[in-house]
């Protein structure tokens, strides 16, 4: 077995250990996410990134984080951690589209953050922090389990739709750039008033879809029909819409909101 393989087999004990207390299809999601996103490391570059993160306070960073999120949005009925990774430091998505900062929520128990340190990513990691923060604070109230490949509802078995994941990610971006300004998430202001008026109408017909795929595909967009972060954008404006159209609720109160309640209160109600 050589290095890669072990830090590998190391990484998949050491989450499923971490995650022991979440049900087991998201202790799956998590070890298979940690290995995807380790991707083949250089041991001595792999070395060298974790001293970097660690030179750069990068739990310090994180743990200021959870505190501005906290005072912005109490929960004291969440019970959640957060777990930094080193991330792969090849992937350019990783590196070029996500400023060196992924975060994927697991239910409202745990939050897995990879990190790769380049230009700027102590603010990235703040911020990936603070919108993740907000995905656990939704997965509270809206408890989901995975069956049968798709993210379930449990209090109603009802299937997570493509308009409940664009409202997720409005709602976390509306709240992470609420609580610091110091990025500009490109994924907030992807769309042009042409590329919107030509694929609104596309996603607004898929909105009850829940197949996980095309949920993706008109999340991140396709490289074809699909502009780059198309449902990020428009889930983004979709929650803005409602608060400028209900300037009595504030956006703490919209994140407790489901997603069709939003969109009925937005402008794309109308459209």
């Amino acid at each position: 077995m050589d290095a890669v393989d072990a830090i590998e087999n190391r990484t998949r004990d050491y989450v499923r250990n971490l995650l022991s207390t979440l049900h087991p299809s998201f202790v799956e999601m998590g070890q298979r996410t940690a290995v995807t996103q380790l991707g083949d490391p250089s041991v001595p570059v792999l070395l060298a990134a974790l001293d970097d993160l660690e030179a750069g306070e990068a739990r310090e960073i994180a743990d200021r984080a959870v505190d501005k999120a906290v005072k912005a949005l109490s929960r004291p009925d969440l019970n959640s951690r957060i777990f930094l990774f080193p991330g792969d430091g090849e992937s350019s998505v990783l590196l070029n589209q996500m400023n060196g900062v992924l975060g994927f929520s697991l239910g409202a128990q745990a939050t897995l953050v990879f990190v790769w340190p380049v230009e700027n990513w102590q603010n990235w990691l703040s911020y990936t922090v603070i919108h993740e923060y907000a995905h656990l604070v939704r997965n509270l109230l809206f408890p989901r389990g995975i069956a049968g490949g798709k993210l379930v509802y449990m209090k109603t078995q009802e299937p997570e739709t493509l308009l409940d994941a664009m409202i997720a990610e409005g709602v976390a971006d509306a709240f992470a750039l609420s609580v610091m300004s110091e990025v500009n998430p490109p994924w907030t202001d992807a769309l042009d008033d042409e590329e919107t008026e030509r694929i609104w109408p596309r996603i607004r017909r898929r909105l009850g879809v829940s197949d996980p795929t095309e949920i993706r595909r008109m999340l991140f967009g396709d490289n074809d029909r699909v502009p780059q972060w198309a449902g990020y954008t428009l889930g983004y404006r979709m929650v803005t819409s409602y608060l400028e159209r209900q300037p009595d609720s504030t956006l703490a109160q919209a994140a407790l909101l489901p997603g069709s309640a939003i969109l009925a209160g937005s402008r794309y109600a109308d459209s």
